[in-house]
């Protein structure tokens, strides 16, 4: 209880917000496109496979540009105004697609909404991860607890559009409605952070003493044998400086998290495949439940249930994680849970059932996408995690566009989604195996 109001009344609570209203934004759009499916597949003369290719680049670029977006975030004097673009970048591209004429169009649109809504959730995340401290686990778990908000309230708004308007004047009204995030972003104060501050003009960091000691001895060696060498002085400054690169590249790999623990590369794999799961399972839940000829009111009913387990799952997370249990046991629980509901969601077609698979499914999706991020926490050291978490989203955003191709592929093949539902378990095995392969090595003392 003293957490929660430690976190109300600290400066992560703008932070938290803004990481809520871009989390509700981004499911919500996918959920939104789902409802709206039929009318644009018919407007645009899309198909399955067209829809899946665009979400999943939507997805993609929600997660590719991560590390470059590390990258220009420990720049100081950009930080706020790259956490404004991101928020603008996320209105402008659902109302760019609202005026969409072609496949093209609606696949560049998609993907612009991604970027802006991975720039806004990224710099928050690291912002929060300096301001909120022994409290992240908890901020994290109720910022990105927006997810559930999103599934459930973005398509209410859709359906309640959709007759009046169409597809496009309910997406640009929807538009406006995420536009709120802007003034949002710009309360935020951006405070400088001591660890990452950039000590040269040029925004990199300097290699640490520790590391640096022998190398400047061995460059001051050099440059006294080299002194008194006349016509020979270029060619060993050139061989110096040959040596001190391989020199300097080698003490970065053995400084690294992936040379001390090299099991912790398999986190890379783990959040791959988690995330074919995440796009596939987002982006094809509402045609799939349409697709079975169950109303529109009820899978509205559907997602709630869903979005109460996604929201459940994020805040919960967050709190059970702060004190009691490891992230990566949550884990090794929650991707048994969605197998498990998977595979009766596929094998008992019935409305009632699918409630409560929908709701597992999203308490297990919506609490690993929280703990995914709290193992590379944990496990990567304090001044990495941006890079390991940045890089983490690279992997990631790959993962998402080939789970939503891969999900309107086998949905075209198969003239079913339930084809699509039926890979999704087979994915989630080899998450469940690579994340007992971590669990069984543990992060070395060293680190």
């Amino acid at each position: 209880m003293w957490s929660c109001y430690e976190t109300l009344s600290s400066p992560s609570l703008p932070v938290v917000v803004c990481i809520f209203m871009s989390a509700s934004g981004h499911v919500g759009i996918l959920k939104t496109v789902g409802f709206f499916m039929s009318d644009i597949n018919i407007d645009l003369e899309t198909t399955a496979t067209d829809m899946g290719r665009a979400l999943g680049l939507l997805n993609a670029f929600f997660l590719l540009p991560g590390p470059i977006t590390a990258a220009l975030y420990r720049n100081h004097s950009i930080r706020r105004p790259l956490l404004i673009s991101g928020t603008c970048l996320q209105t402008l591209g659902v109302a760019f697609f609202s005026m969409a004429t072609s496949k093209a169009q609606m696949t560049i649109f998609l993907s612009m909404t991604g970027l802006g809504i991975g720039t806004v959730i990224l710099c928050c995340i690291l912002t929060l991860h300096h301001v909120a401290r022994g409290n992240f686990n908890l901020c994290i778990g109720l910022g990105l607890s927006g997810y559930g908000a999103g599934m459930v309230l973005l398509p209410i708004v859709a359906e309640f559009l959709r007759n009046p308007y169409g597809w496009r004047g309910g997406l640009l009204i929807i538009s406006a409605l995420i536009a709120h995030t802007i003034p949002c972003s710009m309360g935020i104060r951006m405070k400088s952070d001591e660890e990452s501050r950039p000590t040269q003009k040029n925004g990199f960091q300097p290699i640490e003493s520790s590391s640096t000691g022998p190398l400047e001895m061995d460059i001051t060696e050099e440059n006294e044998a080299n002194a008194g060498h006349g016509s020979g002085l270029s060619n060993g400054n050139c061989r110096f400086w040959h040596v001190a690169s391989f020199r300097g590249i080698a003490n970065i790999l053995r400084e690294s998290d992936f040379y001390k623990d090299p099991v912790f590369t398999l986190i890379f794999g783990v959040e791959f495949a988690f995330d074919m799961v995440y796009s596939g399972w987002h982006s094809f839940l509402v045609p799939h439940v349409l697709q079975r000829g169950i109303s529109v009111e009820k899978t509205i009913i559907l997602t709630l249930s869903g979005a109460v387990g996604n929201t459940l799952s994020r805040c919960g997370v967050g709190v059970i994680t702060n004190h009691q249990f490891k992230p990566i046991d949550v884990y090794i629980f929650a991707t048994t849970l969605n197998i498990g509901a998977l595979l009766v969601d596929v094998l008992v077609v019935n409305y009632y059932v699918m409630l409560v698979t929908s709701c597992f499914s999203a308490m297990s999706i919506g609490g690993r996408a929280a703990v995914t991020t709290l193992i590379e926490r944990e496990r990567a050291s304090p001044d990495k995690f941006d890079v390991v978490f940045s890089l983490a989203r690279c992997f990631s955003g790959g993962a998402m566009f080939l789970g939503g191709y891969l999900g309107g592929l086998v949905a075209d093949t198969f003239s079913s989604f339930n084809a699509t539902f039926t890979m999704l378990p087979i994915i989630e095995a080899v998450v469940l195996i690579l994340v007992v392969v971590m669990k069984c090595y543990p992060k070395p003392d060293t680190l």
